[in-house]
């Protein structure tokens, strides 16, 4: 045999072991999370996310301090995410200091070619309402309105190949009342539109937030996790 052959066998048997060898790692680093999953069924059309300033204040650079919880799960999928996001605002309540809109004002958000992922993210700021200016406690039943006819909006426009995803809004320690009321009517009405509900309760711990309400970076990994971990498994109501 050839001194070329016998190199070329060699060469070989080292690289189908280097693929035995291999082949677990990988297995167990995509277990784990810690690496990014391909764009195949679940995100070939991208991802759309409307939402707060739990969306809005974060960027798009990994590893930055202030990479949003949306890119961190954008990364993951190797999927291009586009938000619609603005503080202050929610299904009720208009963003900017009551000079912005509400989510349902964002028609460029489902009018036009639908994402394969939609993401609700908010209702943190629904326990007040807009009026001259000020914010006003806002009843149970306006709430609800709000977000129903939001989520039928969004039925009405998207087609059923868009995977809708309601996130219950991420609170931080103050205000348990109100976090308690505002998730309750935003869980019943996902449900009751037969909507994927993904609960962020004890995203945002005490050591997850900057001012008590919105999140660091573990806060933002909190939250992007528990995104993560929705979407790839079956949609549940």
């Amino acid at each position: 045999m050839s001194r070329f052959a016998m190199t070329t066998r060699w060469s070989l048997l080292l690289a189908i072991l280097g693929a035995f060898l291999i082949a677990p790692f990988i297995s167990w680093q995509g277990a784990t999370g810690d690496a990014p999953l391909p764009a195949t069924q679940l995100t070939p059309n991208g991802i759309v996310v409307v939402g707060d300033s739990i969306t809005a204040r974060y960027n798009d650079e990994p590893g930055d301090p202030q990479q949003g919880w949306w890119s961190i799960t954008g990364n993951h999928f190797d999927a291009e995410v586009t938000t619609y996001a603005q503080s202050g605002s929610g299904y009720l309540r208009l963003g900017s200091a009551c000079t912005g809109d509400r989510f349902i004002d964002r028609s460029q958000a489902y009018v036009g070619p639908a994402p394969s992922i939609f993401i609700v993210e908010g209702g943190r700021n629904d326990w007040s309402f807009c009026r001259d200016g000020r914010h006003v406690a806002a009843p149970d039943a306006q709430i609800d309105h709000a977000v129903g006819r939001y989520l039928d909006t969004l039925q009405t426009y998207l087609p059923a190949s868009t995977r809708i995803v309601v996130l219950g809004p991420p609170w931080g320690p103050l205000d348990p009342a109100n976090r308690l009321r505002v998730t309750s009517i935003i869980r019943s009405q996902a449900r009751s539109h037969g909507l994927q509900f993904v609960s962020t309760y004890g995203t945002l711990t005490a050591e997850g937030v900057i001012d008590g309400v919105h999140p660091n970076r573990d806060g933002s990994l909190a939250i992007a996790r528990r995104v993560i971990e929705a979407l790839e498994s079956p949609p549940t109501r």
